[in-house]
């Protein structure tokens, strides 16, 4: 088993991550949200017997599309993705996503407020004149779980190359 180091609580960190293939679970609308997200948490948990592709299965990260209707409660889209290392003999039911290499500013937080990790990060990109990208992005991460670490981690929006 590997050793995680754990992201410190709400200190922002700066994470870079080459190329992801993820396959993911859709939790559709806000209503509810809580329990299609543990819904889908515990489907990725019970999959790393089944799907050997599986690269960390308990670490999962939730991904919004960049698309029109997220701001529409009913419609709203999240992702809650596992990492693979291929798609051949994953099921065609999962999405299946393939991020570029990425930078971005994650913060950790052990009660999971996404409302209070945001603010970290706009605060360090702030203060540091970090700007991000990735509007045009088909899809972004949002946040990440490492049940085996920190927890919770909301992720900023991908950096510009300048840092």
């Amino acid at each position: 088993m590997t050793n995680i180091y754990a992201l410190p609580d709400l200190e922002p960190r700066l994470i870079e991550h080459g190329e992801l293939k993820l396959i993911g679970i859709p939790c559709i609308g806000l209503d509810q949200m809580g329990a299609k997200f543990e819904l889908a948490k515990r489907s990725l948990l019970d999959l790393h017997d089944h799907l050997t592709q599986i690269i960390h299965p308990r670490i999962h990260y939730g991904v919004w599309p960049q698309a029109a209707g997220q701001e529409l409660p009913a419609s709203h889209a999240y992702l809650l993705c596992v990492e693979v290392s291929t798609f051949d003999q994953v099921p065609e039911w999962f999405v299946r996503i393939t991020l570029p290499p990425q930078h971005c500013v994650a913060a950790a937080s052990m009660e999971g407020d996404f409302d209070a990790a945001s603010r970290v990060i706009d605060a360090y990109l702030s203060e540091h004149g970090i700007r991000t990208e990735g509007q045009d992005r088909p899809y972004v991460i949002c946040e990440r779980y490492r049940y085996d670490a920190e927890g919770f981690a909301r992720y900023s929006l991908p950096l510009q190359d300048s840092v």
